[in-house]
C-alpha cells in the first residue's frame, strides 16, 4: 500500500497508518502545516517491510509490555536522526541498525528530511528465528558487508507490491535470507549463537512475568517452544540454572518494591512474587542480602528521609 499525506490533518493520519504498520506511538512535527510523508508498506511471508520518507519529525512511545514479543528493525537509508531510551541516546544514520522491541519506550528525533525503512517482525517470527533481538533498544553500526545486503531491502519492497503467487514466495525466501545476513553480521555472535540467544529471550520473558504465579522452569520453556532440558542447557551461557536466575530475579524484585513502597506488606511481596510464605521470602533475603526484608524496608525509608531534609 502506498499513502502519501500533507499538514496538520496529514500528520493525524501518518500517525495511525505508522501505528497500524508498526508500533502505536505519538508522532509530533515542529511545523504540522507544512508536514509532508509517503509511506509504503507490504507484508512478505508475514513481515512488514514499511518505507517512510518525512519531513522533520519526533516520535515517542512509552514503555507498554502488552506488546512485548514482536521486534521492528530500523535502517535509515538517507538522512539523520537520534533515538533515546532507557539505556541512553544513539544514533540514527545511513550505515546503522537500530532494534526496538515493541515493548520498549523510546524518543526518537529527526531534525531534518529522512528516508527510513523498518523491518517489523512478529513475535512468532522473533521466537523461532532470532529471540535475541528481544532485548533492550539498541542500535549497532552495519560493516560493509552487511550494508551491502541491506540495501537489497528495498528492491525486496518494491518487488513486493506486485508480486503475485511464486513470486511472493520466491521473495520471502529472499527476505528471510537478507535479514539473516544482516542480523547476523550486525549482532554476531548474539544473533549466531542460538543458545545465547535462547537464555536472552528466557531472561526477558522472566522479567516481564516476575509476578506471574504460572512463572517457573517448566513454564518458561512452554513460553519459548523448547523443552526443560534445552533451557537448562542454554543458561550454562550464563553461569546460573534457570531457577537460580529466577530465584535471584523474583527477590531483587522484592528488595525494588520494599525500598520503593514501604507500604507493601512481606507476606504480600510473598504471595506477589512466588514464594511459599513471608518466612520462606525472609529466610531468602537474609541468605542474599543480610538482613531481614523489614530491616531493608526501614533502611531504606530512613535514607530517602535523610536526603528529604
Amino acid at each position: 500500500m502506498q499513502q502519501r499525506f500533507a499538514g496538520a490533518a496529514g500528520l493525524a493520519h501518518f500517525s495511525e497508518a505508522v501505528r497500524g504498520s508498526l508500533v502505536d506511538q505519538v508522532l509530533r512535527a515542529p511545523a504540522p502545516e507544512r508536514f509532508r510523508a509517503d509511506l509504503v508498506d507490504v507484508s512478505v511471508g508475514g513481515v512488514a517491510l514499511v518505507s517512510a520518507e518525512v519531513g522533520p519529525l519526533q516520535s515517542r512511545r512509552d514503555d507498554d509490555g502488552a506488546a512485548a514479543g514482536s521486534v521492528f528493525l530500523l535502517l535509515a537509508q538517507r538522512g539523520t536522526g537520534s533515538i533515546t531510551h532507557r539505556g541512553g541516546t544513539e544514533a540514527i544514520g545511513p550505515h546503522r541498525l537500530v532494534v526496538v522491541p515493541a515493548g520498549e519506550g523510546f524518543a526518537v528525533d529527526y531534525p531534518g528530511p529522512a528516508s527510513l525503512l523498518f523491518v517489523a517482525l512478529p513475535a512468532a517470527h522473533v521466537t523461532a528465528r532470532c529471540p535475541a533481538l528481544d532485548g533492550p533498544v539498541r542500535a549497532v553500526p552495519l560493516q560493509r558487508a552487511a550494508r551491502a545486503v541491506a540495501g537489497q531491502l528495498p528492491y525486496v519492497l518494491s518487488a513486493a507490491l506486485d508480486a503475485q503467487g511464486s513470486e511472493t514466495e520466491d521473495l520471502a525466501g529472499l527476505l528471510e535470507s537478507v535479514l539473516h545476513l544482516v542480523l547476523r553480521g550486525a549482532l554476531g555472535d548474539l544473533a549466531g549463537d542460538p543458545l545465547v540467544a535462547l537464555r536472552l529471550a528466557a531472561e526477558r520473558t522472566a522479567e516481564r512475568h516476575l509476578d506471574d504465579p504460572a512463572l517457573s522452569v517448566a513454564w518458561l520453556a512452554r513460553q519459548l517452544s523448547v523443552s526443560v532440558r534445552q533451557l537448562h542447557r542454554a543458561f550454562t551461557t550464563g553461569g546460573a540454572t534457570p531457577g537460580e536466575h529466577l530465584r535471584r530475579q523474583r527477590l531483587q524484585a522484592c528488595a525494588r518494591v520494599l525500598a520503593e513502597s514501604p507500604g507493601t506488606g512481606v507476606a504480600d511481596l510473598a504471595s506477589r512474587f512466588g514464594f511459599a510464605s513471608a518466612s520462606h521470602l525472609g529466610a531468602r533475603f537474609r541468605a542474599v542480602y543480610g538482613e531481614t526484608p523489614g530491616s531493608w524496608r526501614a533502611r531504606h525509608a530512613a535514607d530517602r528521609h535523610r536526603s528529604v531534609c
